[in-house]
């Protein structure tokens, strides 16, 4: 075979060979390798067939697989053997399964509860359950005000992955404001938020459903409850009212929330790990315990009827606003309370949640006097056989008082003095009582102090302390001016002749009815003796005179006794202490105007006590409040079945349904009488008993001013 490689120079180099590496095959060549060798490869290359080029290949193997044997035969024994690799392998993995062990055993027997709440606290949640509020009732049983069962949506804005889509969607199925819910789920850090309270069940549930079709989470719901009044208004002051969170804030539903207010439970929840709860996963905590149940005094007939009647006085006389108590004098449970005032700006009378018959006080004018006759008549001042000589003007200190008309000096007996409602001839038994006697009686009677219920914003009227009194305040306190008490005083007061001289509290709740059907009645307040048994008769005597032939004839009811009293003040300027409000006559005063009594005055079960105050179109006890008081004196009877105690006189043979103006023979229905005009008389011109303008014989004032009060007039001249 022919040699194809040339000879080989004389220093054993091939010819053209300068002794430097041939670029990179000369660079890669290993170390121990002559210079003058050729690689594998370039021999592989020079091969003439493919087993020549096979056997180049496998001899180059076998020569590097030599070479790397003798290069670590010759740097020693190796540092680690086989034996060696394993025990080590062995000892990792015996020591790893230690490790095991041990936390096997620290979770199954040393701590299992602490991984076990581990554990739920990341899949277990309690939800609250509140607990029910308790149902108000009237009387008879009518749901006044309720709770009934709702939800809030709420969200967890980290959870929510598009809170633009999710907006969208949650303000296009409520009525939530879409910028702000967005605002509320960009929020950084925070983790809850309120996105619509108070929701129908039925409708969060079609948002969920529309948010897990979108595949967008982070929205929950919680359990809650809204407060309901089915009758509307109806008795608003009273009642009150709860915040959205179901906290009292207003009448009954505040000073009694302890009771109402239910026991909240807990439920148990399982949540898969987008937070949505797993159906069918909930487990039983403890159980909600609903809030007591009240049952007021008050009767929803009685009540729709005051403030209807009230309203349309108010609207009708261009009043500011009126307040109406009708009660049973007996157990001095108040069967209805209504307040009711005229909008500023709508010009419109509604009922309001302004409790007026307790957090309001008046100068209540003539129907004070009964007090200061009463007084006289308890400490032996006076009494009833006792003739005054009354004149129609009376000097006290530097003022000068009188009565509404001009008259002669007259021979009054004391309930002449009371039924024409004599100003001189109160201030003349005043004078005989003193101021601190007379403040003593105010007192007893009830003036000066808020009533046992204790109801949010009562006040107890004004009252001042007898020993810094003027002669001239002793005079107008007398007659009603210079003391200011509330209409649920006044309805009190006029209770204990009703009850022979006992004062009974007023009572607003008949029992409460617990949630485990327990019915605890509500005891009832301390009673107390005013005056003896024959002053409060007697005084009840001199009462009715005022219905059956004084200031108050125009309002007696067919078959049934009345007494009771009419009453006008004029009412100060808050701005300068004076009774003038500026203008010229009648037109510079404004006026509260009182009707207070009770009936059948033989056997009382009935009292009324109507206020309205700053009248127009009426000034006087009689014109102004006295309607409402027939017509609510009307319905009470017919209501609750009061039979007659005059059936022997005319028009009680044949009555007549009060409410629906048919005829019946039923005994205990009264005869609806014929709503007379105000009588143009003296006797008339003596409304409020001689309530009368100061003013020289004959000045009987300006027209539509018949019901000014002349001890108003007093006072204000006094006092500016």
């Amino acid at each position: 075979m022919t040699d194809r490689h040339p000879p080989e120079g004389r220093d054993g180099r091939r010819p053209g060979h300068t002794g430097r590496p041939a670029g990179r095959h000369a660079a890669s060549q290993r170390p121990g390798r002559a210079s003058g060798q050729r690689t594998t490869a370039q021999s592989i290359r020079t091969a003439d067939t493919a087993a020549e080029a096979w056997e180049l290949f496998s001899a180059g193997a076998h020569r590097r697989f030599v070479a790397r044997r003798a290069r670590h035969r010759s740097q020693g024994p190796p540092r680690y053997s086989e034996r060696t690799r394993y025990r080590t392998l062995v000892g990792v993995v015996g020591l790893l399964s230690v490790l095991v062990t041990v936390k096997l055993v620290n979770v199954q027997v040393v701590a299992p509860e602490r991984y076990l709440d581990l554990g739920a606290n990341q899949r277990v949640k309690l939800e609250d359950l509140p607990g029910l509020r308790g149902t108000i009732r009237d009387r008879n049983g009518v749901d006044l005000a309720l709770s009934v069962q709702l939800v809030n949506l709420i969200v967890d804005p980290m959870r929510v992955t598009d809170p633009d889509r999710a907006a969208d969607l949650v303000a296009g199925a409520t009525d939530v404001d879409r910028d702000r819910l967005r605002a509320r789920l960009v929020e950084p850090g925070s983790r809850f938020a309120y996105v619509a309270r108070q929701m129908d069940p039925r409708k969060a549930d079609r948002v969920l459903a529309k948010l897990k079709a979108a595949k967008i989470s982070g929205f929950f719901v919680e359990d809650t409850q809204e407060r309901v009044n089915p009758a509307g208004s109806l008795a608003s002051a009273i009642v009150g009212r709860t915040d959205i969170d179901g906290a009292g804030i207003s009448g009954l539903e505040k000073i009694d929330d302890a009771r109402l207010t239910g026991t909240p439970g807990e439920r148990v929840v399982e949540q898969a790990p987008d937070g949505s709860s797993i159906a069918n996963a909930a487990r039983p905590g403890s159980p909600a315990v609903p809030g007591a149940d009240l049952t007021l005094t008050l009767d929803q007939t009685l009540q729709f009827e005051a403030e209807r009647q009230l309203m349309a006085a108010v609207d009708q006389q261009g009043a500011k606003s009126g307040v109406a108590i009708v009660g049973d004098p007996r157990s001095g449970e108040l069967l209805a309370v209504a307040n009711v005032e005229r909008n500023k700006e709508t010009n419109v009378v509604s009922p309001v949640a302004n409790n007026m018959a307790f957090t309001a006080s008046y100068e209540a004018g003539s129907v004070m006097k009964l007090v200061t006759v009463a007084g006289a008549f308890e400490t032996g001042k006076t009494d009833p056989d006792e003739v005054l000589a009354v004149p129609w003007r009376l000097t006290v200190g530097d003022h000068e008082y009188s009565d509404h008309d001009w008259h002669p000096t007259e021979q009054w007996r004391v309930d002449d003095i009371v039924a024409k409602s004599s100003n001189i001839g109160t201030v003349m038994l005043a004078k005989r009582l003193g101021a601190a006697g007379l403040e003593h009686a105010l007192r007893d009677f009830g003036f000066g102090s808020s009533s046992p219920l204790g109801l949010p914003g009562e006040t107890g009227g004004i009252l001042s302390a007898s020993k810094g009194w003027y002669p001239t305040d002793l005079a107008s306190i007398a007659i009603g001016q210079g003391v200011a008490v509330t209409p649920i005083q006044l309805w009190s007061a006029y209770n204990v002749v009703a009850n022979e001289g006992m004062y009974v509290p007023p009572r607003l709740v008949e029992k409460t009815t617990r949630s485990n059907g327990k019915v605890e009645a509500t005891k009832p307040g301390q009673q107390r003796r005013v005056i003896r048994p024959e002053v409060a008769r007697w005084m009840n005597s001199a009462l009715q005179q005022v219905v059956d032939d004084g200031t108050a004839s125009q309002w007696q009811i067919p078959g049934y006794t009345i007494a009771a009293k009419t009453g006008t003040a004029r009412k100060p300027n808050p701005l300068n202490g004076s009774y003038n409000w500026g203008g010229n006559g009648s037109a510079g005063y404004r006026y509260t105007t009182v009707f207070s009594g009770f009936l059948p005055a033989s056997d009382p079960q009935l009292s009324i006590t109507v206020l309205l105050d700053e009248p127009v179109n009426a000034t006087s006890g009689a014109t102004a409040a006295g309607p409402v008081f027939n017509a609510l004196a009307k319905s009470g009877l017919n209501h609750l079945r009061i039979p007659p105690d005059r059936p022997s006189l005319p028009g009680t043979d044949l009555v007549t349904d009060v409410g629906s103006g048919t005829s019946s023979n039923e005994p205990v229905r009264a005869t609806p009488a014929p709503q007379a005009a105000p009588r143009e008389t003296d006797e008339a011109a003596v409304e409020e008993g001689g309530d009368g303008s100061a003013g020289p014989p004959g000045d009987a004032g300006a027209p539509g001013d018949a019901g000014a009060s002349g001890d108003d007039v007093a006072l204000g001249d006094q006092n500016g």
